[in-house]
């Protein structure tokens, strides 16, 4: 038992560096670390960020309509009030700094996603709602802490790091209300 803990030790230690590696791309002729195009590009994060926030609302408004459980309406309700205020506050980032366009439709995925919910009832729902909203907050979370840590300066960056805790929030309250 002591071995096998510690061979796990050995590997989660050695995996580190290769982790960190994986997460930054080489220039082959000068050897310098450069930035992966997803969690850096301005454009590529508003793009992902606005879609998972229109996701966000768009599933929390049928979640208010379909749900007969308390806490998923009040959980829903939260998300619409935080994903539109992160909404305006984007638009105010966008408005200070470089432009980026700004989606007006949701991605595929999400899309899919808002298909499968909208075809869901009852318990089914309730259930459905709690798992793409984890899965969509795990996403964000990942995108906005990419972004804030390594994204081009400015307060497109600024917005990333400041919404960060609030999607982080987000993932806890999730677990509460499914556990209830």
């Amino acid at each position: 038992m002591k071995k096998t803990i510690a061979v796990m030790a050995l590997s989660a230690l050695f995996a580190m560096p290769i982790a960190a590696q994986a997460q930054q791309a080489v220039t082959p002729a000068t050897g310098t670390p450069t930035k992966m195009k997803a969690a850096t590009t301005q454009g590529d994060f508003v793009t992902m960020a606005v879609s998972s926030n229109m996701f966000e609302i768009e599933s929390s408004r049928l979640a208010l309509e379909k749900s007969q459980n308390a806490e998923v309406k009040r959980f829903a309700q939260k998300m619409i009030d935080d994903h539109t205020q992160a909404g305006a506050n984007l638009e105010a980032a966008l408005a200070a700094g470089p432009k980026s366009e700004i989606p007006t439709r949701l991605d595929p995925k999400h899309e899919r996603m808002l298909e499968e919910l909208r075809a869901a009832s009852g318990a089914q729902f309730n259930a459905l709602y709690l798992q793409q909203q984890l899965a969509a907050h795990d996403e964000a979370v990942g995108l906005f802490q990419g972004y804030s840590m390594n994204g081009e300066a400015g307060p497109v960056k600024e917005f990333a790091a400041q919404t960060l805790p609030t999607l982080e929030m987000h993932r806890t309250m999730l677990g509460k209300v499914s556990a209830s």
